[in-house]
């Protein structure tokens, strides 16, 4: 749930009814309430931007598509068995060699 505009004020979340804030042990009124839950913006676009505008780090993120590797040697992860089903399933994901797969990052 996102507090805005007229949730702004709320303590409980308005669905199941828990509380927003963690309980403090301080009594004083200075101490700032820490939330239970944070969401966090990360603009992906701007990161993007900036690793294609090189041309020698464009190389490198679209080498997962290019190399060759030799049988019996130890590869990149990006030959596994998961991405490749990865890739027979989304076919036109996997046409562009410059797409990029992200992992959430949880804090």
């Amino acid at each position: 749930m996102l507090y805005w505009k007229d949730d702004v004020d709320l303590e409980y979340y308005k669905f199941c009814r828990d509380v927003r804030y963690k309980p403090t042990r301080k009594r004083d009124s200075y101490h700032k309430k820490s939330p239970y839950a944070v969401l966090r913006y990360l603009p992906f676009s701007p990161c993007l931007q900036r690793l294609y505008t090189l041309r020698a780090t464009m190389e490198h993120m679209t080498w997962h598509a290019t190399h060759l590797t030799e049988e019996g040697s130890i590869c990149h992860p990006s030959d596994a068995e998961a991405w490749r089903r990865f890739d027979q399933m989304y076919l036109n994901f996997a046409e562009e060699p410059c797409n990029v797969m992200f992992n959430r990052a949880f804090v």
